[in-house]
């Protein structure tokens, strides 16, 4: 969702989580949402730069599944209310735990390059987003 219309948090991971509900590693789309939602509620996902991170090893998914949301007027995230511009929602399956631990942590240090921040912002097309993520073969 390279347009996010969501203003806060609770919103964005709802239109994320909405997104991937239909994907076919999904098998309860109301449960993957519930379990973001705790994950962020105990330990918010704003990760700095304009990034946010919701994501849960969840019985809600078969396979890692992923939503990316770009907003250009920002939607606050944590107790500080940092404006997040760019949402990556993330549902791995509860015994992926390696994977998963990689998985984020590839995500972050790659949403910490300003110059890839600034493409992403850029980009129009979600194959160009994905690609400049080089996620599309993780």
């Amino acid at each position: 969702m390279l347009d996010l219309s969501a203003f806060d948090a609770e919103e964005a991971i709802q239109q994320l989580a909405q997104g991937v509900a239909h994907d076919g590693g999904v098998t309860d789309p109301a449960r993957l949402l519930a379990d973001i939602q705790a994950r962020e509620l105990v330990l918010p996902t704003y990760v700095g730069a304009g990034v946010a991170l919701p994501h849960a090893r969840t019985d809600a998914v078969s396979s890692r599944v992923l939503a990316v949301g770009r907003s250009r007027q920002g939607v606050p995230f944590g107790p500080k209310c940092e404006l997040a511009h760019l949402i990556i929602l993330v549902g791995c399956p509860r015994a992926e735990i390696g994977q998963y631990l990689d998985f984020c942590k590839h995500l972050m240090l790659r949403m910490h390059q300003s110059e890839l921040r600034a493409k992403l912002m850029a980009v129009t097309e979600v194959e160009a987003f994905l690609k400049l993520l080089e996620l599309d073969g993780e």
